[in-house]
């Protein structure tokens, strides 16, 4: 027979658990990646006018308005969508 100092709840070699924090400033992940200013400001622009900007995986952008939408492939079209709206120059 065995002496336990347990209650027999648990595992006897069980470990306390780790401790986690949550940081979203770590760069390690891809969540954690930094836009440029131009492109902040750009969606900015967009979303002043009413315009909801989605980045999407491939580097893309989905950008709506009421029904309408527009998938713009890079910034460079997303720049060129907003001076189509006369939102940017």
């Amino acid at each position: 027979m065995h002496s336990t100092n347990s209650n027999g709840l648990a595992a006897a070699n069980n470990q306390p658990a780790e401790k986690y924090k949550l940081s979203t400033n770590n760069l390690d992940f891809a969540i954690g990646t930094k836009r440029s200013k131009a492109e902040t400001s750009l969606i900015a622009r967009l979303a002043l006018a009413g315009h909801s900007v989605y980045p999407l995986r491939d580097g893309g952008y989905l950008v709506s308005k009421w029904n309408y939408t527009f998938h713009a492939g890079d910034i460079d079209e997303l720049q060129a969508f907003a001076v189509r709206l006369g939102l940017s120059q």
